[in-house]
């Protein structure tokens, strides 16, 4: 047979109120209402007013509040426990897809200057060596992607213009139609 302490009771019966702590204190707060209700009932009445049963409403109130506070921490915490969990469980999941991806310090070199790295989607979501491709942002390349974006919707979104560094972009908008 399994010796069970007082310390373990203790812990078992504390975890149990933490985890019905919202009903215990709705409670309590019901019957704290009731009893001020009653209070102020033997007031109207012309009755005495008890001392001793509005401050037993009072406490019953405020000790309500608390089980309920103890009851949406303990809830609050299950829940971003869990959350985390899975948060945790899920990246080591996604990291232990990918091996590490190193870029050479000679592609480094290349790409500094008016390049744009660009990584197609499909490659990303399999495998990211050798599928960078490195596109100069000449007005040629803006152009060409100004035509294709106008075959693909049918109308002209954009304007072809060039930046400060002297590389050229589109600028979106404006008076055309997004």
């Amino acid at each position: 047979m399994r010796e069970v302490t007082v310390s373990n009771r203790l812990k078992a019966a504390w975890h149990e109120t933490k985890d019905r702590g919202e009903n215990i204190g709705l409670v309590l707060i019901i019957l704290g209402a009731l009893l001020m209700l009653v209070q102020f009932a033997l007031v109207l009445l012309g009755l005495r007013a008890e001392m001793g049963l509005l401050a037993a409403s009072l406490g019953l109130i405020s000790v309500g509040l608390g089980f309920v506070a103890v009851g949406m921490s303990a809830k609050s915490d299950k829940k971003y426990t869990d959350i985390l969990n899975r948060v945790d469980r899920n990246v080591g999941q996604i990291l232990g897809k990918y091996e590490a991806y190193d870029v050479a310090s000679d592609t480094i070199e290349e790409l500094v200057g008016d390049v744009t790295v660009k990584v197609e989607p499909a490659a990303a979501a399999t495998d990211l060596r050798g599928k960078v491709t490195v596109e100069k942002k000449t007005k040629a390349a803006a152009q060409k992607r100004l035509d294709e974006d106008t075959k693909r919707v049918g109308f002209v979104r954009g304007e072809v213009y060039q930046l400060e560094d002297g590389s050229w972009g589109i600028h979106w908008g404006g008076k055309y139609p997004l």
